[in-house]
C-alpha cells in the first residue's frame, strides 16, 4: 500500500503519471463543485430583501406591535390586528422571499371580518433579527414560539386558532399545527413536502442546473446544514396527525412545481380537506381583482371552519 501511495505521489511510469493527474483533476473538480454548491446555498439561504416601508399603525390605525422570544433566544416582533375580543386568532405566515408586508391585505381582510390576526417575519426575511433562512426548519420553531405567545393573551380565544401559510410559511404551518390542539383550521398555499424541495426549485431558478452536479452538491451541503436543527423534514407523518382538522390546499398555476407538491400533499392528507386550483397565487403579483377574490376565498373558508363564536357544546 505504501509503495502504491508513493508511486501516486512521485510517479515514475507513464501510467502512474496519468493516474496521478486524473486523480488530481478529480479532486480539484470536486472541490470546485463543493465551493460552487456552497455559493448557491448561501444565496438561497440569504435572499435579498427590500426594507419594509409600511407602518401598519398608520396604514390600519389599530395594529399593535407585539414581541415574543424566538427559538434562538432573541426577541422577535410581529403585528397584532385586534378583532372581536375573545374571538379566535388567525396567524398569517408569509412565504419564501416574501415578508409580512406583502400579506397585509389578507390580514386586514380577516380583521375586517372581526378575526384577531397576527403576522411576523420569518428568519432571513423582512426585518427579522435572524438574517439566514432555513426554508422551514427554524421557521417552524419561530411559528411555534409565536403560537405559545398568543396562547398567553387574555384578549383572544386561545382555544381556537387558525393558520394560513404560503410556500415556506405553509410548510411551517403543517409542521407545527399537529402539536397545538388549539389549531382548529389550516390553510396552505403552494406548499412543499420538505425544505430540500424548495431549495431544488430555487436552484433551478438561479441556473445552478447549468453546471452538472452542482445541484446535487448543494443539496448534500444543505442536508448537512439541516442536521443542526435536529428536526424531521418530511411532512407525511405530521399530515397523518391532522385528521379531523379542516385543511384548505391552494395550488397556483404560476408555480407549477409547488402546485404539484400541493396537490400531492392534499391527496395524502386525511379529511376534512379541500383543494382549490387558481391561475395565480403569488401575493406580490396579483392584480386587484385577483387579490380580492383570493382574500374572499380564504376569509370564507375560515368563516366556515373557524366561526367567530364557538359552537355551543
Amino acid at each position: 500500500m505504501s509503495r502504491l501511495l508513493g508511486e501516486l505521489r512521485y510517479p515514475t511510469t507513464g501510467r502512474a503519471k496519468i493516474i496521478a493527474i486524473t486523480l488530481a483533476i478529480l479532486v480539484f473538480s470536486l472541490l470546485c463543485l463543493a465551493v460552487l454548491g456552497g455559493f448557491f446555498l448561501s444565496r438561497a439561504l440569504n435572499p435579498l430583501q427590500a426594507a419594509e416601508t409600511i407602518d401598519p399603525t398608520q396604514f390600519l390605525g389599530n395594529a399593535l406591535t407585539v414581541e415574543f422570544q424566538g427559538p434562538e433566544g432573541g426577541t422577535h416582533s410581529g403585528w397584532f390586528f385586534p378583532g372581536l375580543r375573545s374571538g379566535p386568532v388567525v396567524v398569517v405566515c408569509h412565504g419564501y422571499k416574501s415578508s409580512r408586508s406583502e400579506i397585509l391585505t389578507l390580514a386586514t381582510s380577516l380583521q375586517q371580518h372581526r378575526y384577531n390576526v397576527f403576522v411576523f417575519n420569518f428568519a432571513g426575511h423582512g426585518e427579522s433579527p435572524v438574517t439566514t433562512t432555513t426554508l422551514g426548519f427554524r421557521e417552524a420553531a419561530e411559528l411555534r414560539a409565536a403560537l405559545e405567545m398568543l396562547l398567553r393573551r387574555d384578549d383572544v380565544d386561545s382555544s381556537r386558532m387558525g393558520l394560513w401559510g404560503q410556500s415556506m410559511g405553509g410548510y411551517a404551518v403543517l409542521r407545527v399545527a399537529p402539536d397545538f390542539p388549539q389549531v382548529k383550521s389550516v390553510a396552505v398555499d403552494s406548499v412543499y413536502p420538505e425544505p430540500a424541495e424548495m431549495l431544488r426549485i430555487e436552484l433551478g431558478q438561479m441556473g445552478a442546473n447549468a453546471v452538472p452536479l452542482v445541484t446535487f452538491f448543494t443539496l448534500v451541503e444543505f442536508r448537512g446544514y439541516s442536521w443542526l436543527f435536529n428536526s424531521a423534514a418530511d411532512l407525511a407523518p405530521t399530515l397523518a396527525r391532522l385528521v379531523g382538522t379542516p385543511k384548505l390546499f391552494i395550488a397556483g398555476d404560476d408555480s407549477p412545481q409547488l402546485a404539484a407538491f400541493t396537490q400531492q400533499l392534499h391527496n395524502a392528507a386525511a379529511g376534512p380537506k379541500e383543494l382549490v386550483e387558481l391561475p395565480r397565487t403569488n401575493m406580490a403579483s396579483l392584480f386587484e381583482e385577483e387579490r380580492r377574490n383570493y382574500e374572499n376565498l380564504v376569509v370564507s373558508y375560515f368563516l366556515r371552519t373557524l366561526p367567530l363564536v364557538a359552537p355551543a357544546t
